[in-house]
């Protein structure tokens, strides 16, 4: 893939936050900045703490307008990802900025906003007469009903979500970013349904990570006389449905043979590891906590299935990650995972209620271990749904096609 000169649109990209060198939201929106710098000519809009090291994420722009990012302390370091207390002062200087770049003459073919990934946060560019993308988005998803009570969240600014529909409905501040934009960009096709109260230009679903190759591996064989090896990456929180998963293994430990690693830490991680004992699984459920990041993908190498019982999950780059090695996944229906994984690479479970929900796992993963054939089957399925979605080249070039028709509409 390669532009001319002539040929480059001139494109004004709004990224806050963008650094190749922190997992999650911030290294996955610096992997579109440094694709779409390259194809384009870009102005690029951002804001990162003070001592950030530009030089480490590197991005051919043709001009960089970087603003102080206001944090809160270090000790309210989850605090200040979750709600990012710096973007309204991002939003000021990008709303100043725009419309004395805008005064002078100052034309761009788009503007596109790439992220804050969260929907909650105004558009600086929304109401400038700018042919606008934003996205790609993902979140606000509820709990399912039957699991209100059960999987409240311990904390507080979490809670904050629940405001997210209402401000959908009736912040116009908020709702005219997507009512205006040519194109919405979405993690899945459940952030039309979440915006369902607005009426959108045009959506298009767009994972808002990738992965730069497919890890090519012979498909894998588990051997039936062998424990099922599953393994579980991620924070051990209540949503992520690991404690489900541990119920659904005490019901099958007398009929399958299997060992689970359980990769990450939270605040669920005590009551997990209580109930493994309780269940009497303590010697087949290892609870490693935080692992380096290299080394997860030696666990994904080794393991026979992911699973992933995220009830509420907008994305899950883990799940990206797990596929793209040719590891098949256990997944729910909903949210971005429902949408990533299909019946070509893995299986989807129904969470309706915390009782159902330990049924269904616990069937799935008897499923399996009868017919260990499947995770053969999905593990080449997994590499090939990788390709189809997933590479960041063809992330980068169906963006590009959004840009051209954008820009070419009248």
């Amino acid at each position: 893939m390669g532009t001319t000169a002539k040929s480059r649109l001139k494109v004004l990209l709004i990224a806050p936050y963008f650094d190749k060198m922190t997992p999650g939201e911030s290294w996955s929106t610096y992997q579109w900045v440094e694709r779409i710098c390259r194809e384009t000519s870009a102005t690029v809009l951002t804001s990162h703490h003070q001592g950030w090291d530009p030089s480490k994420s590197p991005i051919q722009a043709e001009n960089v307008i970087d603003w102080k990012d206001y944090m809160l302390p270090r000790m309210l370091a989850r605090l200040d990802h979750e709600l990012k207390p710096g973007y309204m002062l991002f939003y000021l200087h990008c709303r100043k900025w725009l419309k004395k770049s805008l005064s002078r003459g100052t034309t761009y073919d788009l503007v596109h906003q790439i992220n804050p990934l969260g929907m909650r946060y105004p558009c600086p560019a929304a109401g400038l007469g700018l042919k606008l993308i934003v996205g790609p988005f993902a979140g606000s998803i509820k709990n399912p009903p039957g699991f209100a009570t059960s999987a409240t969240d311990k904390a507080w600014f979490r809670k904050l979500r629940s405001f997210d529909t209402f401000r959908f409905r009736h912040d116009p501040w908020l709702r005219r970013g997507f009512s205006e934009a040519r194109l919405v960009l979405g993690a899945a096709p459940y952030v039309k349904d979440v915006l369902k109260d607005i009426k959108l230009k045009a959506f298009a679903a767009e994972g808002e990570t990738g992965v730069e190759e497919i890890i090519l591996t012979t498909p894998r064989r588990s051997d039936p006389t062998q424990p099922l090896r599953l393994l579980y990456v991620g924070r051990i929180i209540r949503t992520k449905g690991l404690i489900d998963a541990i119920k659904a293994l005490g019901r099958v430990s007398n009929n399958v043979s299997f060992i689970l690693d359980v990769l990450g830490d939270g605040d669920m991680r005590a009551e997990c590891e209580q109930e493994s004992r309780r269940l009497g699984l303590e010697t087949k459920i290892k609870f490693w906590g935080r692992v380096a990041h290299d080394n997860v993908y030696e666990f994904y190498k080794n393991a026979d299935l992911f699973l992933f019982p995220s009830f509420r999950e907008p994305s899950g780059n883990v799940v990206f990650e797990a596929l793209g090695c040719g590891l098949p996944v256990l997944t729910t229906t909903l949210g971005g995972p429902g949408y990533v994984v299909d019946e070509t690479c893995g299986v989807r479970v129904e969470a309706q209620n915390p009782e159902s929900f330990v049924k269904n796992i616990a069937e799935a993963i008897v499923r399996i271990n009868q017919d260990r054939s499947l995770l053969s089957t999905w593990s080449t399925g997994a590499q090939k749904r990788m390709e189809s979605i997933a590479l960041w080249s063809d992330k980068a070039e169906r963006l590009m096609e959004h840009y051209r028709s954008v820009s070419q509409a009248p």
